[in-house]
């Protein structure tokens, strides 16, 4: 049941990121809902998770947003794993840890991005122009995303061990 829950969030954040989301632009950066998830649940379930996860939720925004298949899977499968791996160098009780590690992801994701476009597609940005109007802003309001669901999807995380154990502990009794 813990990992349906996981996908319909992802399908949410989807449909949430193309209608209502976009209400709330500045300087054409929107906050990246899935990214958010995806690395949030990378950080907290590992870095085999975090890059599957990442995967799936960048092959849905590929179908669903992208003008080619593959460039949003990549870029969240690895920002998924990475977040994953520095999981598990860092406690998960801090909230700051997974904050900053957002704000660096979201950098690091768009430029990645930025550069599979730029070398396949052919279209590209000034840096500095993305940097300013773009990348940070959009950093920011990840990390601010990060600061509201972290606790919420922790505190669901420890539910759903909390409730592995009774089960277990049940079956052992029987």
């Amino acid at each position: 049941m813990f990992y349906p829950a996981i996908i319909i969030s992802f399908v949410l954040a989807l449909l949430l990121e193309g209608s209502v989301l976009s209400f709330f632009m500045v300087e054409r950066a929107l906050p990246d809902l899935l990214l958010v998830l995806v690395m949030i649940w990378g950080f907290i379930l590992g870095p085999r998770v975090g890059g599957i996860l990442g995967l799936l939720g960048g092959f849905f925004q590929d179908i669903l947003f992208g003008s080619s298949l593959g460039y949003f899977a990549l870029a969240k499968m690895l920002m998924g794993y990475g977040a994953g791996f520095l999981g598990r160098e860092f406690y998960r009780e801090q909230l700051l840890a997974p904050t900053l590690l957002l704000f660096a992801g979201t950098l690091a994701h768009e430029l990645l991005l930025n550069i599979l476009v730029s070398q396949f597609i052919g279209l590209s940005m000034p840096i500095g122009w993305t940097m300013n109007h773009f990348l940070i802003p959009k950093a920011a309001y990840n990390s601010g995303l990060t600061l509201l669901l972290y606790p919420a999807m922790l505190y669901l995380y420890r539910g759903r061990k909390r409730e592995s154990i009774k089960f277990r502990s049940r079956r052992k009794g029987l």
